[in-house]
């Protein structure tokens, strides 16, 4: 599976963004791995649930005050329009995510 649509929608919004994928389990496409039952599934998407809450809880305590990265100007060059020629309307729907360029 993939998540390059929610990547690509994050750089969009200027939102910094990582992804975190843990397997449950080979046996659709390792050779080595016998088949395994719902419940071994089950089993270790529990333990990667609680794996993944502790990796997003320690990362959210080691945020910086501020950010460091170019994430929050993602879009600075992205708008090749005069600012002029921008109609009020869109202005206004494009707020939230491009305002600070459209001053």
């Amino acid at each position: 599976m993939t998540n390059l649509q929610e990547a690509k929608l994050a750089r969009e919004a200027e939102i910094c963004y990582a992804t975190v994928a843990m397997v449950t389990d080979y046996d659709c496409w390792h050779p080595g791995h016998d088949a395994v039952t719902v419940a071994q599934i089950i089993s270790t998407l529990t333990k990667n649930a609680e794996n993944a809450a502790q990796v997003v809880a320690a990362s959210v305590a080691a945020m910086p005050e501020e950010r460091q990265c170019k994430c929050g100007s993602a879009l600075a060059h992205a708008i090749l329009t005069d600012r002029k020629l921008v109609p009020e309307a869109a202005r206004k729907k494009l707020e939230l995510l491009v305002g600070k360029y459209l001053g």
